[in-house]
């Protein structure tokens, strides 16, 4: 729940809106990251996570990968910064701006609770912009030394072509759906009408937003969609009003469903929502609707219940 929490005060800082030069110079144990266009040296101990994209040792140390490519690392990244983090209570060991792999970086080490330690990066350019985050147990220096090391190792390669659904842990049947398929970024899988792609969709467009994070012993379904609710007033999201919760099991998982309404930036908006726990994996589905709204929750919810979860 700690790394839950802190991933979205980290990409609530991204979005909100002399340099010293790392060493990036490739390794012989150099990888990419399934479903990104990121390279790092692989920390001894670690491996290729099978349930999102980066790495991991166990359920308390690894480091995961956020590709969100079409971004823009200077509008993503403006406020993240020392002073931000600071406000949100964190304990702030190291912040510097620097150099990744010739783009653009900030790197931060931090703590939020007595157990973990967090590192983050986040680096780009007008193209692109990549965030690395990575746990460690607080008391493990020589693990921490290792994911310092990695991460400021990596590298980065526009041209590559990536499998959006290479680290999916799940899979949506939209062939009866109005949503199809439109585009991966970042870990978040987006379907819109028709499947059309574009960079950004307009105020009255909805669409269905999947979402993997990480989960441990302490996840449930409705805490995570409470969190995540709650994480919309940040973005103008107001008067809030539960029109429906349901906490129950969805194709056998363990699952949290609601819609809630309210006022997004002044325009009456419905959101959709359904979160699913199978075992570590965890999987939050938004969809966002300004008109039509019950047609469109139909919509949504009639696409959200076709999930399954992958088998390993």
């Amino acid at each position: 729940m700690k790394q839950i929490a802190i991933l979205l005060l980290c990409f609530t800082t991204l979005n909100a809106c002399g340099q010293s030069t790392a060493n990036n110079a490739k390794a012989d144990k150099q990888i990419n990251i399934p479903g990104t266009r990121l390279f790092i040296n692989l920390p001894e101990g670690l491996k290729v996570a099978s349930n999102f994209a980066g790495l991991q040792k166990d359920n308390y140390t690894g480091l995961q990968v956020y590709d969100l490519v079409g971004g823009n690392y200077y509008t993503n990244a403006a406020t993240f910064s020392r002073e931000a983090f600071e406000q949100k209570g964190v304990t702030v060991f190291d912040y510097k701006e620097t150099t990744i792999n010739g783009y653009p970086a900030k790197y931060i080490y931090m703590q939020a609770d007595a157990t973990a330690k967090t590192y983050a990066l986040v680096f780009g350019d007008t193209t692109f912009s990549a965030t690395i985050m990575a746990f460690c147990p607080a008391a493990d220096e020589e693990v921490s030394r290792r994911i310092r090391k990695a991460i400021l190792s990596v590298t980065y390669n526009k041209k590559l072509k990536v499998d959006p659904f290479a680290t999916a842990v799940f899979k949506l049947d939209d062939s009866k759906s109005k949503f199809k398929f439109a585009k991966a970024s970042a870990n978040v899988f987006i379907y819109s009408v028709n499947g059309v792609n574009k960079e950004t969709y307009g105020d009255d467009e909805p669409m269905l937003m999947v979402n993997t994070l990480p989960a441990d012993n302490t996840t449930t379904p409705s805490s995570i969609g409470g969190m995540l609710i709650g994480s919309l007033e940040k973005y103008g999201f107001t008067d809030k009003k539960l029109s429906y919760e349901l906490t129950d099991k969805v194709n056998g998982y363990n699952a949290y469903e609601a819609v809630v309404y309210g006022n997004l930036k002044g325009q009456k908006t419905a959101i959709y929502q359904l979160v699913l726990l199978n075992k570590d994996k965890l999987v939050a589905i938004q969809g966002t609707a300004k008109n039509n709204y019950d047609s469109t929750i139909q919509d949504f919810k009639k696409l959200a219940r076709t999930i399954t979860f992958k088998t390993q």
